[in-house]
């Protein structure tokens, strides 16, 4: 993760640095979507051809070569196409690990294990944002740095016996299926997607474009991440106690007015900074959100089926965002991608009164418990919070 959370910001950097417009930049940077989905969806099934432990390494391996020929050959044609192979190996190492993780945890741990692995995961995000201090991004220290952190990952994998999980083939529920039975969850889930896209994809080009420096930049990614990872458990909690829609709602109708002001400022002090964390706050647990409130109107047998499903949900709005937010950056400069930002939770807040009105709130006993999402999940993770779920509802019983 910290390999990770250092690319993403540095790749965007760098394609700005080398002249690469900010369309050019999304699409560049949506590769990675392109191949996260495709990893998410392919890769269990080469564990059950040649197993864990060979995908892992091979995947680890590949993502780390990838780093380094987008320093040795800087077009973007080869930008995205690494892009593309570094969003299937990173899939793929998180199929595995979330695997494992899954495997080893029985009905006590399950929740606390997840619960540490969404810090894990967003702590070395935010972690890897800072790193981009280490050397100036126009050299290619910082590309060798996150190749050997990615190689570093495969150590722990390949020295220690570990014991192979089993995979289960789960019945499938397929997206129109989904949407009849959760439409909210679906939309909301749909909708994030294309704005933490954007987010992730394109911040380090909104923040040049906003006149931060290297040093600004780390700050700025990080304090999105860090309090968009802290907001989850108490909105999660809240979500717990309320109609979750009328969660989405308000975190929808905060981000909106985040982005208004943020559209405003004529300086970037520290309320610059305070406004982002903000819109991090409000709008990261928006996955979490969307995805238990899924899970509330699904059968406990539909939960895992429905995993590769929401992975094509998140998948398809992740592609979109940094597409059209680097057009309107192109054309509209900073307060284009703000609009782009604060018209998506908008449009969440708006299809969440619909919803509402057009159905009622689960009853409390049927609502499941709330558990954290990582930023990029896998449907290995939601059936690990399905299969929590399950046992957390039958525990109650």
């Amino acid at each position: 993760m910290l390999g990770n959370g250092l690319q993403g910001t540095l790749i965007s950097w760098r394609a700005t640095y080398e002249g690469f417009s900010a369309t050019t930049t999304g699409w560049i940077m949506t590769g990675y979507y392109i191949g996260f989905l495709t990893g998410s969806l392919y890769t269990p099934k080469m564990v059950g051809d040649v197993g864990y432990i060979r995908v892992f390494a091979a995947l680890a391996s590949l993502a780390s070569t990838a780093v380094l020929l987008q320093i040795l050959f800087i077009t973007p044609e080869n930008w995205f196409f690494m892009r593309v192979l570094t969003g299937f190996c990173f899939a793929g190492t998180y199929v595995v690990v979330e695997s494992w993780l899954n495997a080893a945890a029985d009905n006590q741990s399950r929740g606390q294990m997840l619960s540490f692995y969404m810090l894990i995961s967003y702590g070395g995000m935010a972690g890897g944002q800072w790193l981009i201090n280490l050397a100036p991004p126009s050299g290619f220290s910082l590309f060798v740095l996150s190749s050997i952190l990615l190689s570093l990952a495969l150590v722990p994998i390949l020295i220690r016996p570990v014991k192979v999980p089993d995979i289960d083939t789960q019945t499938k529920v397929g997206l129109i299926e989904l949407h009849k039975i959760a439409p909210a969850g679906v939309y909301g889930l749909f909708v994030a997607a294309m704005a933490h896209g954007a987010m992730f994809g394109m911040g380090a080009v909104f923040a040049i474009e906003a006149g931060l420096k290297v040093s600004e930049i780390a700050l700025f990614m990080s304090s999105f991440i860090a309090l968009g990872a802290i907001a989850q458990w108490p909105l999660g909690w809240i979500s717990d106690r309320f109609d979750r829609r009328l969660v989405l709602m308000g975190s929808g109708i905060a981000a909106t007015i985040v982005c208004y002001a943020l559209s405003r400022l004529d300086d970037n002090g520290t309320l610059f900074y305070t406004l982002f964390a903000l819109l991090g706050a409000a709008s990261l647990p928006m996955y979490s959100i969307a995805i238990a409130h899924t899970n509330d109107r699904l059968k406990p047998e539909q939960m895992a089926g429905a995993s590769s499903t929401l992975v094509l949900v998140l998948g398809i709005g992740s592609i979109l965002g940094p597409i059209i937010s680097g057009f309107l950056l192109t054309t509209f400069k900073a307060n284009g991608y703000l609009f782009y930002i604060g018209l998506a939770h908008l449009i969440i807040a708006i299809g969440m009164v619909y919803y509402m009105f057009k159905r009622e709130a689960v009853a409390d006993d049927d609502q499941i418990q709330y558990q954290v999402v990582p930023a990029r999940f896998t449907g290995i993770a939601i059936e690990a919070i399905a299969q929590e779920a399950e046992e957390s509802q039958e525990s109650s019983d």
